[in-house]
């Protein structure tokens, strides 16, 4: 009797961690994986967001767990998603906002691990334009750089728009990609500003070529923004994968999982040396200090917070109000289950 209580609150604790997602029952994940090889889409892939994907890739956490893994570096978050609905890559390390809006698309895929607690998008002003700019009012009929459009960049674009009683097509958005094109389009002047992340940020901060004005990199910076927790990167796939794949899944979240450990157990500059250079932007050193500064970001659990899905959907929402949100269930757009499992 004691040992079926005990199983018994287990299941219960398990299951009040939040989002059934699939409902893969934990036997069903666990053996050899049933993919042997998989592509996973990236929309940019030398961002530190999405650091633990391609840590655990050099690290050999997924040869470790039978897996060969090709990452497909994208533009942005919108391409990478597109990648996956279409069939091009199996998995994505993408923003978890991507689970919510394609469920108004009849699609339903779902986070099945998190790794950044909050999502460290930086709105850049040029410092051509660093005096006409202090906040989101000011670029009205100004181009303002998104990785893509769709994209959790161009997302914050339309949120801060909303937010501030402006019109949805108040700025004109333009593609700018990451990294160095992105850096090149804001301190070129090609637009206004330009939504990034790091290390880009940070490279432009130190150069003096722009300055930021809305800053998600702390939780501080993102509560002011998005009015609390907004988890964002980490692996997604799509709900008919994980049905029929349960222990590929699993492999893959516990090379992810190792991955986040390694971060939360080494310094950046051991953990830069593992990266491929296409990372430190040609300097090592300001990649290094840069990325120490933005260690916190990375999650301790891997599990999805109990409210950040809530946040991150008034987000959507508010962002987006002509579509129809009304048919989105938060519980099928993550799954807890795989990264309470991975035993990392």
């Amino acid at each position: 009797m004691r040992q079926f209580v005990l199983g018994a609150l287990g299941f219960f604790l398990l299951a009040a961690c939040g989002g059934s997602g699939s409902s893969v029952q934990p036997s069903a994940s666990s053996g050899a994986p049933e993919k042997t090889s998989l592509k996973m889409g990236v929309g940019g892939q030398a961002q530190i967001i999405y650091l633990p994907a391609t840590l655990a890739d050099q690290l050999g956490y997924y040869r470790n767990e039978g897996i060969s893994v090709e990452i497909d570096d994208l533009k942005g978050g919108s391409d990478a998603l597109k990648a996956l609905l279409g069939g091009s890559v199996d998995m994505v390390t993408g923003f978890y906002e991507h689970t919510i809006r394609t469920q108004t698309q009849g699609k339903f895929i779902e986070m099945v691990t998190l790794f950044d607690l909050y999502p460290g998008l930086v709105m850049m002003v040029g410092r051509q334009h660093a005096d006409q700019v202090h906040s989101i009012k000011d670029l009205a009929g100004h181009p303002v750089g998104v990785t893509s459009p769709g994209s959790s960049t161009d997302e914050m674009v339309k949120y801060l728009e909303k937010k501030n009683g402006m019109a949805a097509d108040a700025i004109p958005v333009v593609p700018i990609g990451s990294g160095s094109t992105a850096i090149a389009a804001i301190t070129s002047g090609q637009v206004w500003a330009g939504v990034t992340v790091e290390p880009a940020a940070s490279q432009m901060e130190k150069a003096g070529t722009a300055k930021a004005i809305y800053d998600t990199r702390t939780p501080g910076g993102t509560k002011e923004v998005f009015g609390g927790s907004w988890p964002a990167g980490g692996f997604y796939v799509q709900t008919d994968f994980v049905k029929q794949n349960p222990r590929t899944v699993q492999a893959m979240v516990r090379a992810g999982m190792r991955a986040l450990k390694y971060l939360k157990t080494h310094g950046a500059a051991d953990i830069a040396d593992h990266l491929p250079a296409s990372f430190y932007g040609g300097d090592k050193a300001a990649f290094v200090d840069t990325l120490k500064a933005n260690l916190g970001m990375f999650s301790d659990t891997g599990l999805m917070p109990s409210d950040g899905p809530r946040i991150v959907f008034d987000t959507v929402k508010t962002a987006d109000p002509k579509t129809d949100w009304s048919t989105v269930d938060l519980k099928k757009t993550y799954d807890n289950g795989f990264v309470q499992r991975a035993g990392v």
